[in-house]
C-alpha cells in the first residue's frame, strides 16, 4: 500500500483556507525488476528516459493522488474545503520540468561517487526517487475523475530554487551562497532516503558534489520551482 504523508489543516463551510503537504514513498510499479532499475543511473525522469518510464511515473502519481483525495474526502465534513500546495511542472512536456533539472544533479553527483569507487554502480541503478512533478492539467484531470471535490481554484506560480532569494531578476548574484542554501534544502528532503539506500557515510560527499554542480548551473542561469496551489471543496 502507498504510504501517504500529510500535514493537513481542514476547514468547513466558508472557513479560512488550509495548507497541505503531500508526498508519496512508493517507487512506480514496474520500474524495478530483479533489483535493477530501467532508469539505469538516473534517479528521476531525464531526457533519455523512455516513454514507458514516463508512463509508469504518471500512473503511480495518479494512483497516489487519487488515494490521497479519497482519504481527505472521508475526513472532511460536507462542504469542507482544503488548500493544497505542492511542487509541479510548468511545461506540459514531462521531460522539461524543473524537478528533472534538479534531480538530474542528484544523479550526476551519485555518478561521480561511482567513478570514485564510493558507490557501486548496481546500488545507483537500483535507486529511484519516489516523486513526480505534475502539470496543472494532470492535477485537474485527477480531481475531475475522482468526483469527490469541486475545484474552486488552481494556480501555478514560480519560486526560486534558493529559498532565501526573493529577487525577481534572472541572474543569481551570489551563486556560492545560493548553492549552499539549495544544498541544505535538498539535503533536508533527501538525506534519510539516500542514507537508507547507500549508507550515511556518503552524505557529505554527495551533497558537496551536488552543491558544486548547482553552483556551476546558477552561474549560467537562474532556475525556479513550479508550485501548484489549489483550493478544493468536498462534494456532498
Amino acid at each position: 500500500m502507498v504510504n501517504v504523508e500529510c500535514d493537513l489543516h481542514m476547514t468547513s463551510g466558508e472557513g479560512e483556507g488550509s495548507y497541505a503537504k503531500y508526498s508519496r514513498r512508493q517507487v512506480p510499479e514496474g520500474l524495478e525488476a530483479s533489483g535493477e532499475s530501467i532508469l539505469n543511473q538516473d534517479v528521476y525522469i531525464s531526457s533519455t528516459s523512455s516513454p514507458l518510464v514516463v508512463k509508469l511515473f504518471q500512473e503511480q502519481f495518479q494512483k497516489d493522488f487519487s488515494f490521497f483525495l479519497q482519504l481527505r474526502h472521508e475526513e472532511l465534513v460536507n462542504g469542507g474545503r482544503m488548500v493544497l500546495i505542492f511542487l509541479g511542472r510548468k511545461d506540459e512536456d514531462v521531460y522539461k520540468g524543473d524537478l528533472n533539472h534538479m534531480f538530474g544533479f542528484v544523479s550526476k553527483a551519485l555518478e561521480s561517487l561511482v567513478e570514485k569507487g564510493l558507490v557501486s554502480k548496481e546500488k545507483l541503478e537500483s535507486f529511484i526517487l519516489p516523486v513526480y512533478g505534475p502539470s496543472v492539467d494532470e492535477v485537474k484531470e485527477i480531481v475531475a475523475k475522482s468526483r469527490m471535490f469541486d475545484l474552486d481554484h488552481i494556480k501555478l506560480f514560480e519560486a526560486n530554487w534558493d529559498p532565501y532569494d526573493d529577487s525577481e531578476g534572472d541572474v543569481v548574484l551570489d551563486s556560492a551562497n545560493s548553492s549552499l542554501n539549495i544544498r541544505n534544502l535538498i539535503r533536508s528532503v533527501l538525506e534519510s532516503m539516500i542514507a537508507s539506500h547507500f549508507g550515511g557515510s556518503i552524505l557529505d560527499a554527495i551533497f558537496q558534489e551536488f552543491r558544486s554542480l548547482v553552483a556551476q548551473h546558477l552561474k549560467r542561469e537562474k532556475t525556479k520551482f513550479a508550485v501548484i496551489v489549489m483550493s478544493l471543496k468536498k462534494i456532498y
